[in-house]
């Protein structure tokens, strides 16, 4: 590469440095040469006749450009610099934000890239004080990890004026050019210069929403630590809001640790409102405080970020400077001038704001600059070059300037109370993971008491009997709630606790709720009555457990502090609309009240109310405090009305989304709800024939068995593909049909099904599986082409109630058509018990796996498949994570998120859920600090596992040995089955070859035939058969 860089203050400058140039690159290739320039002051008028000049001499050369108004600091000038590349290429690109947006843009930035060899970097110039392009562009450097550099010029002041513009050919106000350098030896290197150290406390922000109208600025800080943003600055400053506002406060820019990066940003606007306007994108992780420098610092930091460069020997070198930077680097060409004596070559632009993304992280600055240094193959030597000279170090003698010392004296304070907080953070982290761990220990016998209780009412059939039952399984659950608000209480302060909407039964939730507070009320001579307003929609979308736990706590607040007479538990609606209903829930006491000045401790961790009164409660005191961090996390807060010495009401609005519009009727209180009680099928249908497909295995098998007692068939395919196949030659009277598979999702696999010619199950309904419930996706499946959803895991009831909806009514046989007796014929052997060594896997709530699985045939054989399973997906999820495949570790990790909690292993498949959404949100932070933690995680549930499922080889050396024509022969056999997916045949094949003795190669092959058959994986099958 060769580069050459003049600056010009007249126009007939241009003819000499041209032949300078030309002179420079003599008799070389022109064929990838650009030009880089930046303006300043120079009218359009001479700007257009000197690059016409260039364009007369090199019509093919790529130019891009910078232009910004004068300013009164510098006298008119053009810095343009020459560059020809010898081994790479120049692939130029040019967007107008006024003809397509930023997304877009860079979407076809990355489409070109992708079908660049050896794309090497991405130099980039953008304009306009309203464009956004951080994000896109941090999203675009992760995908394909080429660093990106560049500038960003705006006038903050006029958004829509001449004074400050890219070029690339032509004048773009708004918009993003550039070029693209691909070369199998081009080398890159880049720099960011900063020298700012965090000062004081972190900062809570919030944002302007994005659906508001922006005009200025790619980020808007609306409030930090909850007051409007400009008040920060007097807070701490003194700083108030006036002509010398900016001025005042660029000495302390904010700084953003993202990614372990480091960013500086200083507003470059503010307006009536107190919010401030920045360029460069603010995110949700972001650690956010102020900062501050000195020249010390920030030339000690240049000089070793020059030792550094000068090692690369660049070939050609770009420095992007900043306006504000100025202050701390007078005289500013010290800065230029350290990196002139590496590359006198080297082209300096100074914008609002510098773009540095490289190996994942980066972003938007503008108090920092940027150096990017190229060169063609590797430098044959390295010239240490002596520029002590010219980099101003710190100074330790003398009298330092007021400033430094100040600075100096204010980073030492923010380190110790860094290292304070971070110190009284471990110690808090101590707290709860002993919390929480004790919690665990204390919970396994209060477990294992409500396992037995479960087999009573899965296997007893006496009603008095379930009927005790139930109430053993709700004191259960009550007695459980002091270690769950320890356990949650440690959640919370660690930020792990999340709320996880589904759909709910109303009836079905207040009804729990009432039985679950109605003995305690009772022990006490109280009377509980519940008001529930019969026109709330009968099935809701939200977290029913967190909100079962609200009410909870505060009917037990109720229970605790009232002595005599009533409890009235009420719910109603505010409003109702076909999508959602906002609901008035109240629990009104006639309780002992709570003084004025004691409502302040109500929501407070660990503390008691009215202590002496009331020393005889027991309880934690976290009720409270949980019940208003959970509200919060659903948009609600908790409100208290009290008269002291005569009771209190606690009330709190919630919005749920409309799943069922039908209202639920009166809420029958008496009607016991035994969802776990064995129980015959509503109705048969042996002739139906249904397609499940799911790349998870244990999903199947969920599905064959929640069917397996309406007789039903069931045909099962792991892939779209194997879908399809199975489609071309089957009717089935109903497809289940998993969204998010790798290969060919749900939405693909649909339309490839729908636009096949002769299709048997053109008019067959195809149901959506998906454990993705949130608002917006179910509507988002419908719009695709499916007729139904069916989140994950999949409640029988409701499975049951889209069979009998959609199979055609001379499929079903119901009501004097079958007996009693037949419906729960061959559904469970009353014998299957859940050996006691699955019971004490401490990974696994049995509890939650049966109520997943329907029964605990159903459990076994999920828990069986799981673990058939899990080496390979840890194997899977690892290769993955090592190839940062991130699309499909993400499809693998959803899947083990969904296997995960149908069989009770709630604590791994939280994790992978996080993982999922770090995966979807291409968050690599998350997914490389947590994976290590998901994969020990599996391989310990795997090793727990296997205790209860591995079976010892047996000995088969007394065996006749298959001889190698009757293996072919076998082989032959199985490639029949398999190409006709006939499993039931293809199994009973190999049941017969356990008469024989095998051993080799012959061995190998039949062990992995048994594994892939358990899918069955048909694809895998395919392979093995083709040996011979």
């Amino acid at each position: 590469m060769i580069q050459k860089t003049f600056v010009l203050s007249r126009r007939d400058e241009m003819w000499s440095v041209l032949q300078e140039w030309e002179q420079t690159i003599q008799d070389k290739p022109r064929g990838n040469m650009f030009l880089v320039f930046t303006v300043n002051g120079l009218s359009e008028d001479k700007l257009e006749d000197v690059l016409a000049l260039v364009m007369k001499k090199y019509p093919n050369i790529n130019m891009l450009g910078l232009y910004q108004r004068a300013s009164h600091k510098y006298s008119e000038f053009l810095r343009i610099s020459f560059c020809l590349m010898e081994k790479s290429v120049v692939t130029p690109f040019s967007f107008s934000f006024r003809d397509i947006d930023e997304e877009s843009a860079v979407a076809d930035l990355s489409e070109r890239v992708g079908h660049i060899k050896n794309p090497a970097c991405i130099l980039v110039f953008a304009a306009g004080s309203s464009a956004k392009v951080s994000y896109p562009l941090s999203v675009f450097e992760k995908k394909y990890q080429i660093p990106v550099a560049g500038i960003w010029s705006a006038d903050f002041d006029n958004a829509e004026s001449d004074t400050h513009y890219v070029w690339q050919n032509e004048k773009i106000k708004r918009g993003m050019v550039g070029v693209i350098l691909s070369g199998e030896e081009l080398l890159v290197h880049t720099e960011l210069l900063t020298g700012w150290r965090p000062l004081g406390k972190n900062f809570d922000i919030e944002l302007r929403k994005k659906g508001s109208s922006i005009g200025i600025g790619e980020t808007i800080v609306k409030k930090i630590n909850g007051k409007k943003a400009t008040d920060i600055y007097h807070r701490y400053l003194n700083i108030k809001p006036n002509d010398a506002f900016l001025e005042n406060i660029r000495e302390f820019p904010f700084l953003i640790k993202r990614d372990n990066e480091i960013l500086s940003r200083s507003p470059y606007r503010y307006d009536a409102a107190g919010q401030l306007y920045f360029l460069g994108d603010f995110r949700a992780d972001d650690i956010i405080s102020f900062s501050s420098g000195n020249k010390s610092s920030i030339f000690s930091e240049i000089a070793y970020k020059v030792n550094r460069f000068a090692d690369f020997v660049p070939q050609g070198s770009f420095l992007f400077g900043s306006d504000t930077r100025e202050t701390f680097i007078v005289p500013e060409y010290k800065e230029l001038k350290s990196f002139q004596n590496i590359d006198e070559n080297i082209q300096y632009i100074r914008g609002k704001g510098q773009f540095l993304f490289h190996d994942g992280r980066g972003g938007t600055h503008n108090v920092s600059s940027v150096i990017l240094g190229i060169r063609e193959g590797v430098p044959e030597e390295v010239v240490h070059v002596d520029f002590s000279d010219v980099v101003v170090t710190a100074e330790t003698e003398g009298v330092l300037p007021l400033a430094d010392r100040t600075s100096t004296f204010l980073q030492a304070i923010t380190e110790d109370l860094n290292e304070a907080i971070s110190k009284a953070e471990s110690a808090n982290k101590a707290k709860s993971s002993f919390l929480s761990h004790m919690s665990h220990e204390i919970r396994t016998p209060i477990n294992a008491i409500l396992g037995m209780d479960e087999m009573i009412l899965r296997e007893g059939v006496d009603s008095t009997v379930r009927g005790y039952a139930v109430d053993i399984r709700n004191a259960g659950i009550e007695l459980l709630g002091i270690i769950n608000d320890i356990l949650d209480f440690s959640k919370i302060e660690s930020g792990k606790l999340t709320v996880i909407p589904m759909e709910y039964k109303t009836a079905d939730m207040l009804r729990d709720l009432y039985h679950m507070i109605k003995k305690r009320a009772e022990d006490k001579n109280l009377e509980l009555i519940l008001e529930a307003d019969p026109d709330i929609p009968e099935i809701l979308f939200g977290d029913e457990i967190r909100i079962k736990q609200i009410i909870t706590n505060i009917l037990t607040n109720a229970v605790k502090y009232t002595e005599k007479g009533k409890i009235w538990f009420r719910i109603k609606i505010e409003s109702l609309n076909p999508k959602e209903v906002v609901l008035n829930v109240s629990v009104k006491d006639t309780g002992i009240g709570i003084k004025e000045e004691e409502k302040a401790k109500l929501f407070s961790a660990f503390e008691r109310l009215d202590e002496k009164r009331n020393r005889t409660i027991e309880g934690t005191g976290l009720g409270m405090n949980i019940t208003q961090k959970l509200l919060k996390e659903m948009n609600s807060t908790l409100e208290v009305e009290s008269i002291y010495g005569q009771g209190s009401t606690f009330f709190f609005i919630l919005t749920q989304e409309v799943r069922s519009p039908s209202p639920m009727g009166k809420v029958n209180i008496e009607e016991r709800k035994e969802s776990y009680v064995k129980k015959g099928a509503a109705f048969l249908a042996p002739d139906a024939r249904i397609l499940a497909v799911d790349d998870t295995v244990l999903n199947l098998t969920v599905i064959k068995a929640l069917v397996k007692q309406n007789k039903i068939n069931v045909d099962t395919a792991e892939s779209g593909q194997e879908a399809i196949e199975y489609v071309k030659k089957n009717h089935y009277d109903i497809i289940f049909l998993d969204y998010r598979m790798p290969v060919m999702d749900g939405i693909e696999t649909l339309h490839r099904m729908k636009e096949l010619e002769g299709d048997p199950c053109m008019y067959t309904p195809i149901i959506c599986l998906t454990a993705n419930a949130v608002t917006g996706a179910i509507e988002e499946y419908m719009k695709a082409g499916f007729d139904d959803v069916i989140t994950k895991p999949i409640d029988s009831e409701l499975l049951e109630k889209k069979l009998r909806f959609y199979l055609s009514p001379e499929l079903i046989h119901e009501g004097d058509d079958i007996t009693e007796a037949e419906t729960i014929e061959e559904t469970e052997d009353d014998s299957t018990e859940i050996p006691a060594e699955i019971r004490e896997i401490d990974e696994i709530s049995v509890d939650d796996g049966l109520q997943h699985c329907g029964s605990v045939e159903g459990f076994m054989s999920a828990l069986s498949s799981f673990y058939d399973s899990l080496k390979d997906n840890i194997r899977i999820i690892q290769e993955n994570f090592d190839n940062a495949d991130i699309k499909n570790y993400t499809i693998k990790v959803h899947a083990m998120k969904s296997s995960a909690r149908i069989i009770g292993a709630n604590e791994l498949s939280l994790l992978a859920k996080d993982l999922e959404a770090a995966g979807d949100a291409e968050d690599m932070t998350v997914i490389i600090n947590d994976t290590p933690k998901l994969i020990s995680m599996a391989e310990n549930l795997y090793t727990s596992l296997e205790r209860c499922f591995k079976v010892e080889e047996e000995d088969t050396s007394d065996l006749p040995e298959l001889s190698d024509d009757e293996w072919n022969d076998f082989i032959i056999s199985l490639s029949g089955f398999v190409d006709a997916y006939d499993i039931d045949d293809l199994n009973m094949m190999l049941e017969m070859m356990k008469a024989y003795h095998l051993s080799g190669e012959h061995k190998s092959i039949y062990q992995e035939l048994k594994e892939a058959s358990k899918g069955p994986d048909w694809t895998k099958l395919a392979e093995l058969v083709a040996i011979r």
